[in-house]
């Protein structure tokens, strides 16, 4: 059975890797998840939203894999070199889905006790339209395990908030020996504001997970000769506590010179050390020799969408190292994989037990 699901697993990742599924572009990738996990015994659809879903088990008791399909834009050639496979989304996070459909699949489940495996679409794109789609259509699941990389020795209890913000500063165009301000000096005088302010509310918390953040995406300028126009694309990352509302509105007091289009993707979400989730993923990762680590990301995934809505114990799990986010040399281990579907398979058989004593 093990040369079984590791062949599966690979075989699930480099396939999915190979086939190119942008956000909002995925129908091609979700086709050939679906007919992948019915091969292996799921009984499959594709919901509403165009998400992947694929069900083993019977019952009324639910532990749902949720991960997602999409990948951010770049064309990184798809090769397996010295045990790595590398190519955009091994990581980020067709390596981590192609891990829960292997280990649905070998999982030995107790009767009332059921594993839905999803292939999100939209997790990369604002408002990540997979997972806003099964929070409001679906009931909550009684377990909920993200596919995001955490490293196979690792669990992930959070992830920062996110919201994008459009400033854009416009005035007529002036000699450049004038004393006006043109518009790219207005747009930079508000970054510098924004720098400053953000100093001053993150004090000497070192940066990271507890801290506010922004990250300058882009800055354009351009004159059509009567205005200049200068636009700033920023995204700001948010810890537990710190609401879109709140950033929005200190944010306003700094606008001075600049409008501002808010495009809000998600508040922070943590769950607690103690979630029931937890222990069994300890286990899990001990029993395969590792040593396990509980993390928090200064991302955000789709446990930011579906965690305060659905209120369900959750994690996120996923083989890989998440340095390779998004970057030109994305990959992942091969080893990794199969160390991830040896721990998730058990930490999924104990949390079944756990739901299916519960519901005796």
């Amino acid at each position: 059975m093990t040369s079984l699901v590791t062949s599966t697993v690979v075989d699930i990742a480099a396939g999915l890797v190979e086939i190119p599924s942008l956000s909002r572009q995925e129908s091609v990738a979700v086709t050939w998840l679906v007919e992948q996990m019915a091969m292996l015994g799921y009984d499959v659809h594709v919901d509403g939203a165009g998400n992947a879903v694929g069900s083993i088990g019977t019952g009324d008791r639910e532990i749902m894999l949720l991960g997602h399909i999409d990948t951010v834009p770049g064309d990184v050639p798809v090769r397996i070199i010295d045990g790595v496979l590398h190519g955009r989304g091994a990581v980020d996070a067709k390596g981590p889905l192609a891990t829960f459909v292997a280990a649905g699949a070998r999982v030995l489940l107790p009767e009332g006790v059921r594993v839905t495996v999803i292939g999100a679409v939209g997790e990369e794109s604002f408002g990540s339209p997979g997972a806003t789609w099964l929070r409001d259509t679906r009931s909550a699941p009684d377990a909920l395990i993200i596919g995001e990389p955490s490293g196979w020795d690792g669990v992930v209890l959070g992830y920062k908030g996110s919201v994008s913000l459009t400033a854009t500063a416009s005035c007529p165009s002036s000699h450049s020996a004038g004393p006006d301000p043109t518009a790219p000096e207005l747009a930079f005088a508000f970054w510098q504001r924004l720098q400053q302010r953000l100093r001053e509310h993150n004090g000497d918390t070192p940066d990271g997970f507890s801290t506010l953040n922004a990250t300058l995406r882009s800055f354009n300028a351009n004159s059509d000769g009567m205005i200049g126009v200068a636009t700033l694309e920023i995204t700001f990352r948010l810890p537990p506590g710190t609401t879109i509302a709140w950033v929005q509105e200190q944010v306003g007091l700094l606008a001075e010179g600049v409008d501002l289009y808010w495009e809000p993707n998600a508040e922070a979400y943590r769950t607690d050390k103690r979630s029931p989730l937890v222990a069994p993923f300890l286990a899990a990762i001990r029993a395969a020799g590792g040593t396990p680590k509980l993390k928090v990301k200064t991302g955000t995934s789709d446990m930011n969408v579906v965690g305060p809505v659905w209120s369900c114990p959750a994690v996120a799990y996923g083989p890989g190292d998440a340095r390779y986010d998004h970057t030109p040399d994305e990959q992942i281990p091969l080893d990794d994989l199969e160390r991830g579907v040896t721990v998730l398979s058990a930490a999924i058989e104990r949390i079944a037990q756990t739901l299916s004593v519960g519901a005796a």
